[in-house]
């Protein structure tokens, strides 16, 4: 098998796929049980619907157009191709306007694959939070990649929820209403925003929703520290065979770099192999 770190000398792979892994550590672990007097009847019955959407979506596929966006490089666009299977298991393939293929990347849930097309170089350890660290910046796991692009949101794990409206009411953990200031975060929008907490206070992720509480608009997710870790923007959505699936995505972290996804065609429950999902070295 073949090793090689020349590929970590091109800064344009690297700033292509910063954006859809990242190390596991700095962000909390999936959902785990916590004391149900920490949340809210509200808070408690927004999550249980936002588990629902899309429940039953399992694997589906993809084309569109990619753009990269940094804050001090310039915007670097292409095509993008994607299979997936819930919850960790993934497929990208991105090339050039021209059609060329560039870069493929997969995991298969317990090995990361990376290929450069126009290098030979390949690329492959196992799909655990050191490699990711390594290699990666953004923190973006595998499984909330497969949560997004299915248009569902990533829930990690918390100790208290919150939700609160634009208007200026909270719903506390306690169940009451208290003030807040007026204004929020996403202000200019009517809806709502769900606050996932650890028991300390530090915010784990923040959803915002529409009045309804069913539609998603955004998603923040924070890194143990409390800072920004990156945000996603579900800015167009699609019914595509009983399913609300992305129709364009904008993520981003916190000094703004990150990528816009405009979907071309999507196939749901699409017939996906195990070995798609497992790279070998280009011959």
């Amino acid at each position: 098998m073949k090793f090689t770190t020349r590929y970590i000398q091109l800064p344009s792979i690297l700033f292509i796929f910063t954006f859809f892994f990242s190390a596991c550590t700095i962000l909390a672990p999936r959902v785990s049980e916590r004391p149900k007097d920490l949340i809210s009847l509200e808070a408690e019955k927004t999550i249980s619907t936002l588990k629902n959407q899309n429940f039953k979506l399992k694997t589906f596929k993809g084309v569109g157009n990619i753009k990269f966006r940094g804050s001090k490089k310039k915007d670097v666009a292409g095509r993008i191709a994607w299979v997936a299977s819930a919850p960790d298991r993934i497929r990208i393939s991105l090339s050039s306007v021209s059609g060329q293929l560039m870069i493929s990347v997969a995991s298969d849930g317990q090995w990361l694959y990376l290929i450069s097309h126009s290098s030979g170089d390949f690329y492959k350890k196992p799909a655990t939070a050191s490699s990711m660290r390594r290699l990666f910046t953004i923190p973006v796991k595998t499984e909330d990649m497969v949560d997004i692009l299915a248009g569902r949101v990533p829930i990690h794990s918390y100790d208290s929820a919150v939700l609160t409206d634009n208007r200026s009411q909270v719903y506390s953990t306690e169940g009451h209403t208290v003030s807040t200031r007026n204004g929020s975060e996403n202000s200019g929008q009517n809806g709502y925003v769900l606050v996932l907490k650890k028991k300390w206070g530090d915010i784990v992720e923040k959803i915002y929703l529409d009045e309804k509480k069913k539609n998603v608009h955004k998603v923040e997710m924070f890194d143990a520290a409390g800072t920004l870790a990156y945000r996603v923007e579900f800015d167009r959505m699609r019914a595509t065979n009983g399913y609300r699936v992305p129709s364009r995505l904008l993520v981003s972290n916190s000094d703004g770099s990150g990528f816009h996804l405009d979907v071309d065609r999507y196939w749901t429950d699409a017939s996906v192999s195990p070995s798609v999902f497992v790279l070998t070295p280009p011959e």
